[in-house]
């Protein structure tokens, strides 16, 4: 008899410490109330307000709701709550309200991506009975053996089934065994109480061999200290060694800090010197860049007064020739013969050399100038479609060019005109084409023939109209 309220015991104990980690109907709702609010949160997106509320029911989290929550919970509330989770443990919670709830038919999609976070906030929960339930259980015990025959006898006809009257049986037995060994068989108590206190003891012994790692490890930390504080304290008191060997000059000690010191002032130095260098070599390139600048105006200036002056030069020479040309003529002959008319023939030979050295003015009709200022090309005539340009010339060396004061021509170049323009004239604002029909010459570019080819010497100024 005492073996089995022994083992009854047992079982008693093992099923209590079962319980223990057991789902409760509190945690049960709480776990519920989470996943709901994840699924809601995720579901609408102005919901953001659910963020700050932590609800410990379904009750609680619907007190809180708007409108449009109360309406996406009802699919939830549909969920099917399982019979039998007083004996799940926490993995099995977490799968059903993080995987298997959210897999339900009737959610919203975008609802079911709040399963993450609904796992991640379950699994933080604590999965024990209340502490206040096993107090209450403890104190109920001593009342439940003072009569458990009765108990007994009082449940075997309430249960209608084998089921439910082995599990009454079960409850009402559960506190008497312990109490009814200690009544019965003081050693089975004494027996008890040293295997509770087992454990204890267990505990007590690693809890001292960890506080002696603990030690040990301090003591091996302060002789580390003590030895590397020994070790500065030598290296830093004794002298340096004097050299045996008397070829061999001993260094004299000297500060570290002062040397520093010393480079950091030589640097500074150093660095300054370089940088008054730098500035006067930049104030010189400055200058020369000035003075390669006004060089190149007076380049300009010059090559334009010398072309100018070679164009006054041919005109004037033109002029000459033709006011020599009448004065040069020889007066008729007296004599009636004809002996001297091959005198009169020869006698005009001279001014017409003359006329036929003095070239006459010439057109030539130029292409685009690309970025180095040279002409692509060069017709006699106007060629429409290539020729943009004309130019003037006396000598063939040198002439002045403007814009062809033609519509078509015009009209081609101003819908391209960086390209046609930008290389030979000069223009405020060369793209401002739009509602454009016209370009006017204002001052004429200059251009010499240099390499057999045509070159920008200074370029044309123009405007849109």
């Amino acid at each position: 008899m005492k073996r089995l309220i022994y083992i009854l015991t047992l079982l008693l104990a093992f099923g209590w410490s079962a319980t223990a980690l057991a789902v409760t109907d509190k945690e049960m709702e709480k776990a519920r109330a989470i996943a709901a609010q994840a699924y809601l949160r995720y579901a609408n997106d102005g919901s953001g307000y659910l963020d700050d509320i932590h609800p410990s029911s379904l009750a609680d989290l619907e007190k809180s709701l708007k409108p449009k929550e109360k309406e996406n919970i009802k699919a939830f509330k549909s969920i099917p709550v399982p019979k039998d989770f007083h004996s799940w443990d926490k993995q099995k919670l977490t799968d059903y309200w993080a995987g298997t709830a959210f897999s339900s038919k009737g959610l919203i999609e975008k609802g079911r991506q709040g399963k993450s976070r609904a796992r991640k906030r379950i699994n933080a929960m604590t999965v024990a009975a209340p502490q206040a339930e096993k107090a209450a259980d403890k104190k109920e015990q001593p009342i439940a053996t003072e009569q458990p025959k009765a108990t007994a006898d009082a449940a075997k006809p309430v249960a209608e089934t084998p089921a439910e009257a082995t599990e009454a049986t079960a409850l009402t037995a559960e506190p008497a065994p312990a109490d009814s060994t200690a009544a019965q068989d003081p050693d089975a108590a004494a027996l008890a109480a040293l295997e509770e206190e087992e454990p204890l003891k267990k505990e007590d012994n690693h809890t001292w061999i960890y506080i002696a790692i603990l030690v040990v490890l301090v003591a091996v930390v302060v002789a580390l200290v003590v030895f590397a504080s020994n070790v500065m304290k030598k290296s830093s008191g004794q002298p340096q060694p004097q050299a045996s060997s008397p070829d061999v000059v001993p260094v004299p000690q000297t500060n570290p800090s002062a040397e520093i010191s010393d480079l950091r002032e030589k640097y500074s130095a150093k660095l300054m010197e370089k940088n008054n260098e730098v500035r006067q070599l930049n104030k010189k390139i400055e200058e020369l860049n000035a003075q390669n600048a006004s060089l190149k105006e007076n380049l300009e200036s010059l090559t334009q007064e010398t072309a100018s002056l070679r164009t006054r030069l041919t005109e004037a020479t033109r002029k000459l020739a033709e006011a020599e040309q009448p004065a040069e003529q020889p007066a008729p002959a007296p004599q009636p013969h004809p002996a001297p008319a091959p005198q009169a023939v020869s006698q005009p030979k001279a001014p017409q050399t003359k006329v036929a050295q003095a070239m006459p003015l010439r057109t030539i009709y130029l292409g685009r100038a690309n970025n180095r200022g040279i002409f692509v090309r060069a017709d006699r005539s106007l060629n429409v479609g290539n020729s943009i340009f004309r130019l003037d010339t006396t000598d063939g060396y040198s002439g002045s060019f403007s814009v062809v004061d033609d519509p078509t021509v015009c009209e081609m170049t101003l819908l391209t005109p960086r390209e046609s323009l930008a290389f030979a004239c000069a223009v405020a604002d060369i793209d401002a084409t739009d509602g454009m029909t016209r370009i006017v010459n204002d001052v004429n570019g200059t251009a010499i023939f240099e390499g057999g080819c045509w070159k920008v010497i200074r370029k044309a100024k123009i405007h849109y109209e």
